[in-house]
């Protein structure tokens, strides 16, 4: 548990140097530059955990340019599943950020956004054990701290709607609304 804390410290610390160290610089006028939505995306979609093959719903709505090609998500998720001996389901809220690799890999095109994603929140589980398995308490519990991380792309038709997929330690896929 030390080393899981450590790291994640660390993480933590990564990210935001490189926030503050992020210059804003949102103009896009060389051809050198990404087009990248962000800003204003609601992104919602169906997603898979890698625990226990759990399954449910997450949503994000980026609301804060942190830098260049960074932003930061409010961001809920619902998700469910069952073993043996019990059935969980918990509700997540957290802030997810994202970096926009467009401008760095040189993607000039408004239609696809490619980026990396960590998710940090806290978690509301509740367990519901089956028969037989009287001796452990259902109910409720708040999980102190979640984190996530993963890569992904967008693909926008247009400015108001497009698909989103993400992978990494779970997987999502969905739909980008420009609001």
């Amino acid at each position: 548990m030390k080393n899981f804390i450590q790291t994640l410290l660390l993480l933590i610390t990564i990210s935001f140097s490189t926030m503050v160290l992020a210059q804003d610089n949102t103009n896009t006028s060389n051809g050198n530059s990404g087009h990248y939505k962000g800003v204003g995306q609601l992104n919602v979609g169906l997603g898979v955990g890698f625990n226990y093959g759990s399954a449910g719903f997450m949503a994000d709505y980026e609301f804060l340019q942190l830098g260049q090609d960074f932003t930061m998500a409010a961001a809920v998720s619902y998700y469910g599943w069952d073993t043996y001996y019990a059935k969980y389901n918990t509700f997540g809220v957290g802030v997810r950020f994202r970096w926009y690799a467009d401008r760095v890999l040189g993607i000039t095109s408004n239609k696809w956004d490619v980026f990396a994603s960590g998710d940090v929140g806290f978690g509301i589980t509740n367990s519901n054990y089956h028969n037989g398995y009287d001796h452990h308490p259902s109910g409720s519990s708040v999980s102190p701290i979640y984190w996530g991380l993963g890569i992904g792309t967008k693909y926008h038709f247009n400015d108001k709607i497009g698909l989103h997929a993400i992978i990494g330690t779970g997987a999502q896929i969905g739909i980008t609304f420009g609001l």
